[in-house]
């Protein structure tokens, strides 16, 4: 390797470092609400005032997040600084909510998988996925597609005629109130396994004045009680994970069963796609690193092989399997099917489920 290409890796290895720096000093500024307070410039003295910041390790915060562009000295004869950059911008977008729950999942929920990830691939026992806070990150997360999902939703032939929606892992109820806002005389159930969560989907609904047509029933779908044959759409929105690959056909047959005749499943999901604008957008790395942490715990599971997905699909009985995509690189799509609107077309696992009830 010549001198040139050494420095130049090395200089790539600093960034890296630099990255994982930014982050903290990010997720500090947020927690702390200094970022906040420095929409005005203000000195550290200022900042400290009426709290129990230690004034040594603030003023060292102020100096590493001006060095990484967070934040920018604007006076200094008094050393006062006010927010900047990725900060300013991430404060003010209207993502903000979500970005800020994705910058807590890398740190908290990634990060510690990550710091063992060497034991477990030497095969260490795998932890299991389970906490409450996992769940609201998650759940926070999952928001910030929701805008190009619902577009996304709207493309797939029949979701527009769909009256009766079943969003099964709701979250914090950001489809239902979506496509009920679009369609006024829609009707929507949303299933949630996480009872905090589905309390915010519960106010989400409210505040938009939706509770009349929807509800948020705490539970889970392989085991709540539905009604056959019931439903127009139902949703998986990026959670497929959950289900382990052994249990998909049964969840797949319930699914079947619970849909109308002609009735749609849209499944959402991350794929890691290698076309260039999911590259340049880092959207195939983060897909890449999202499977691993999946696959690192004992109850997740890595994102679908999207040829096996559409082979479970038709055993079941579904037809007309279709994808939409709606992240650059088809980094995101929704993998969509439709039950047979002919009872001689269905499957007969299809049939013995929705001979069951339950």
């Amino acid at each position: 390797m010549t001198r040139t290409a050494s420095k130049w890796r090395e200089r790539e290895l600093f960034q890296t470092l630099g990255s994982f720096s930014r982050a903290h000093l990010l997720r500090i500024g947020i927690q702390l609400d200094l970022f906040v307070a420095l929409r005005q410039p203000k000195t550290a003295k200022q900042l400290a005032q009426n709290s129990q910041f230690a004034p040594d390790l603030l003023q060292a915060w102020l100096r590493a997040a001006a060095s990484h562009g967070l934040i920018r000295m604007v006076r200094e004869r008094d050393r006062a600084y006010e927010i900047d950059g990725l900060a300013k911008w991430l404060l003010e977008t209207p993502n903000s909510a979500p970005l800020i729950a994705l910058l807590e999942e890398a740190i908290e929920g990634h990060g510690p998988i990550f710091e063992r990830m060497p034991d477990l691939i030497a095969g260490a026992a795998r932890p299991e996925f389970h906490s409450p806070a996992e769940s609201r990150r998650a759940a926070g997360v999952s928001r910030l597609v929701e805008r190009q999902a619902l577009a996304a939703l709207g493309r797939i032939p029949g979701v527009r005629d769909a009256r009766r929606l079943l969003d099964v892992g709701c979250g914090y109820g950001g489809y239902l109130v979506g496509i009920l806002r679009r369609y006024r005389d829609a009707h929507g159930i949303g299933i949630e396994q996480d009872a905090e969560v589905a309390q915010v989907a519960l106010q989400n609904l409210r505040a938009a004045d939706l509770l009349r047509r929807s509800e948020v029933r705490v539970g889970d779908f392989m085991s709540l009680n539905l009604d056959i044959g019931s439903h127009d759409l139902i949703l998986l929105n990026n959670n497929l994970h959950y289900f382990a690959p052994r249990i998909r056909r049964a969840l797949f047959e319930r699914i079947f069963s619970r849909l109308i005749p002609g009735g749609l499943l849209a499944i959402q999901t991350a794929v890691i796609s290698d076309r260039a604008p999911a590259r340049w957008m880092g959207l195939s790395a983060s897909a890449a690193a999202f499977d691993l942490y999946l696959r690192a715990h004992d109850n997740l599971y890595g994102l679908p092989d999207l040829r096996e997905l559409h082979s479970s699909l038709l055993e079941v009985g579904f037809q007309s399997i279709a994808e939409v995509a709606f992240l650059p690189g088809g980094s995101a799509r929704y993998v969509w099917a439709r039950k047979p609107r002919t009872p001689v077309a269905a499957s007969l696992a299809g049939e013995r489920d929705a001979t069951k009830g339950s």
